[in-house]
């Protein structure tokens, strides 16, 4: 840790908070398999990879967030949730939090507008019944929004989205120059484990290194960490239980966050109270895209003009 003293802080967070840490587990099991070549439903092996988390990975991340009393947020399709109730009932016995991730992990884009309806009504209901709380956030499959998604999680009453790759804090949607009430936790795939772990065979797949040794995972999430807590933005990381599970890597996910808790102003949240804060300290018009500047932590008028074509 070096001593060099922060940067004005980009959001004035509340209690001195330097860096909120939200650590997001996505417990895809074999949603995500299914979704990304349907005829893995014919191939076992293939989809007990997803397996592997609710199974294995799991009860390990669960006693290694035990062991330091950090609350974190289960995104988890509702299809999983129904075919793994026990790894539900183990989330909830340790008073974690949960967010919505779709029903089957189909893309939103790749679905009608009424299979997209359906599929976050029924995530709404299923999630909302077998784990007694108040869905309020929604992380999308895939990382990616249809054109009726914005309208759907309004229509729901969602409160916030976790899914945005165009900041490092928080901010609220704008449509037509106005504030949508919608809050946006944006993500990066540098802070993804998917990037460094997943391979699979059939369908072949690699996105990155499969096999990134553990020094390199660790240098790369811990100065990452380092930049936002100087900039105080916040530090928001996305583990697969069925890749972070694996026993080296939840010790290197571990080593991570003994690394972060070195750090003064450091604050780990669930997305639902990372949600909660910002709107506590930061007023819809003060909290537009692009609002805070990256370097003086002062704000500026960053609105983008609609209806200039992206390709001219």
């Amino acid at each position: 840790m070096e001593n060099t003293p922060p940067l004005e802080r980009r959001v004035p967070w509340p209690d001195n908070i330097q860096c909120p840490v939200a650590l997001d587990f996505h417990v895809d099991a074999e949603s995500l398999l299914l979704a990304v070549d349907p005829a893995n439903h014919s191939r076992p092996m293939t989809t007990s990879l997803g397996s592997y988390g609710p199974r294995v990975g799991v009860p390990r991340i669960l006693a290694m967030l035990r062991k330091y009393g950090i609350h974190g947020t289960f995104c988890i399709p509702a299809i999983t949730a129904e075919r793994h109730p026990y790894v539900v009932e183990e989330i909830l016995e340790d008073g974690h939090y949960f967010a919505l991730h779709g029903y089957t992990h189909r893309r939103p884009d790749a679905l009608s507008r009424e299979e997209e309806e359906e599929e976050l009504s029924k995530s709404i209901e299923i999630l909302g019944r077998m784990t007694g709380q108040k869905m309020r956030g929604w992380s999308s499959p895939a990382g990616e929004y249809s054109a009726s998604t914005l309208e759907l999680l309004l229509k729901y009453g969602i409160e916030f989205g976790a899914d945005g790759f165009d900041d490092d804090i928080p901010y609220y949607v704008h449509q037509n120059g106005e504030s949508t009430g919608l809050v946006q936790i944006p993500l990066s795939w540098t802070l993804d484990d998917a990037p460094l772990y997943w391979f699979s065979l059939l369908p072949a797949l690699s996105y990155g290194g499969p096999y990134a040794e553990p020094s390199r995972v660790y240098e790369i999430w811990t100065t990452e960490f380092d930049a936002l807590w100087a900039e105080g933005a916040c530090y928001r990381h996305i583990s697969h239980p069925f890749l972070s599970g694996r026993g080296v890597r939840v010790h290197t996910l571990e080593r991570v966050i003994q690394y972060m808790m070195q750090f003064p102003g450091v604050r780990f949240c669930t997305l639902g109270e990372l949600n909660d804060m910002y709107r506590d300290v930061v007023p819809a018009d003060k909290g537009r895209p692009g609002m805070w500047n990256a370097v003086t932590g002062k704000p500026r008028d960053a609105q983008q003009v609609q209806g200039v074509p992206i390709f001219a």
